[in-house]
């Protein structure tokens, strides 16, 4: 069952950004909303409401940032060591594959998250003023956009460093807020996420008037431990970590899927999701991810983006996940050309008839043991650590670590989200940097692509317009 058709989401798209989006010229620079025009009817009552919210869902999964060829998991797997660029005519992601951002390329995130930021924002407000929202629709829809809105600032800092903490639909704020600060952003995250905690649904999906759903693309308390428990894993937070991840891993609502079904694990069914998209686009009916990243003779048939040699390498012999996550590719020209590619989603399809199985993953299980594991060695209890770490291995069919002390199990479980997550959301990218690895990984990998590494590179530039725009925003160091 899905929290609204297709038509239905398209209709609440255009709601929104008729509603919403008016004054929202860039990013940063948001001139007067439509909203002050036109609040007492996109707040009106229960579904009104609710049509913004899925509007704003809906624009999520078509966005850039979210999914495709300019989402965060293709262009940051090809920044970082996981896949490669062999199609020379693919100049849009030259950049990422190089690492080299030029100031001109920025709005791809960037502007995306502040438009999406305003839209959270113009939500919450709404909602929360509105005499017309009531009842559990009102908590559950606050407990929502705040969820969204800690999520997106999540990616907005670990991307930029020190962005703008933007809470304000009053462009005469946004246009001079200034950078932010990390423990100020955290600090935010964290009492978005909380505040989603308290008011969704506990251990069921609902839709969005609170009936129970099974597919799993609104969020729900547990959606929001899982993030909770990221974030402090990146804040070094150990102990809420784990707190945190064992609050999912506890719930009966998720299974890990054992190793004879590890091929359907991205499957919109799978009982490890949680929190996926649901599919919004006319065209791309399962996952634009996989339209970009797999062949297939009657869509695409040649390869953009194989896995890297680093990649490749990083399997242990007899890896489930290498034999139904990764397929190769023969090319026909002469000689041959045998490449490996992420073959995590199965299908390609842009068929409007054909029928929807996927949808884009953005949190699942096996990320919760490595975090908790991950969060158990930093604080020395290598035991728990290996059980979590060895529970993930055992589903890959391989054996358990035999990593011994504090730094050899870190750094075994580093390895294993390498080969569990990869081309998942940055994840990658965002492990290397957090562990102080990213300027010694790249040095060595920068040359294989091409181009030089140079330490400014792991944060992403600020648009040049939004720093016209707000004179108190500074470029980050690198791109001035």
């Amino acid at each position: 069952m899905k929290f609204l058709n297709i038509k239905s989401i398209h209709i609440c798209a255009a709601v929104l950004m008729l509603v919403l989006a008016g004054g929202c010229k860039k990013a940063i620079e948001i001139g007067p909303s439509l909203v002050t025009a036109n609040a007492g009817n996109a707040f009106s009552s229960n579904s009104a409401a609710q049509s913004v919210v899925a509007g704003i869902y809906s624009r999520m999964s078509q966005g850039s940032f979210f999914q495709g060829q300019y989402g965060i998991s293709i262009n940051m797997g090809l920044a970082a060591d996981e896949l490669t660029n062999i199609n020379s005519g693919a100049s849009s992601f030259g950049p990422f594959y190089t690492n080299n951002y030029s100031p001109a390329l920025a709005p791809s995130f960037w502007a995306e998250f502040y438009k999406l930021l305003y839209f959270c924002n113009t939500a919450i407000d709404g909602i929360s003023n509105s005499p017309s929202v009531t009842g559990n629709v009102k908590n559950q829809l606050l407990g929502e956009v705040k969820f969204l809105r800690g999520f997106i600032f999540f990616y907005a800092l670990n991307l930029y460093g020190t962005p703008p903490l933007t809470l304000s639909t009053d462009y005469t704020i946004n246009n001079t807020i200034g950078n932010s600060t990390p423990d100020a952003l955290y600090k935010q995250i964290i009492n978005d996420l909380k505040a989603a905690q308290a008011a969704l649904a506990d251990n069921i999906y609902v839709d969005a008037n609170g009936a129970t759903v099974t597919d799993r693309v609104r969020p729900n308390k547990q959606t929001a431990s899982a993030m909770l428990a990221r974030v402090y894993l990146y804040m070094r937070d150990w102990k809420n970590a784990e707190d945190e991840a064992t609050s999912v891993l506890g719930s009966a609502t998720y299974t890990l899927l054992p190793q004879q079904n590890i091929s359907q694990v991205f499957l919109k069914g799978s009982r490890e999701t949680i929190w996926a998209l649901q599919p919004t686009s006319l065209v791309y009916l399962n996952t634009i991810d996989a339209y970009y990243l797999i062949v297939n003779t009657n869509y695409r048939a040649s390869l953009q983006f194989p896995i890297s040699p680093q990649l490749q390498n990083a399997f242990e012999p007899n890896d489930a996940r290498f034999t139904n996550w990764v397929s190769t590719f023969t090319t026909p020209a002469t000689p041959a050309v045998t490449y490996y590619y992420a073959n995590k989603y199965k299908v390609s399809s842009v068929s409007s008839t054909i029928a929807v199985t996927e949808y884009p993953i953005v949190m699942r299980l096996a990320e919760q043991f490595l975090i908790r594991a991950e969060a158990r060695a930093q604080q020395n209890n290598l035991t728990g650590a290996a059980t979590d770490l060895n529970t993930i291995r055992t589903r890959a069919g391989l054996g358990a670590t035999t990593a011994s002390g504090q730094a050899d199990m870190i750094t075994a479980i580093m390895h294993e989200r390498q080969v569990e997550l990869f081309t998942e959301w940055g994840h990658r990218w965002f492990d290397l940097k957090r562990n102080n690895l990213l300027n010694d990984v790249m040095t060595t990998v920068a040359p294989t692509k091409g181009t030089t590494w140079a330490s400014f590179k792991q944060l992403m530039p600020i648009p040049p317009a939004d720093i016209q725009a707000d004179p108190n925003i500074v470029q980050n160091p690198g791109y001035n």
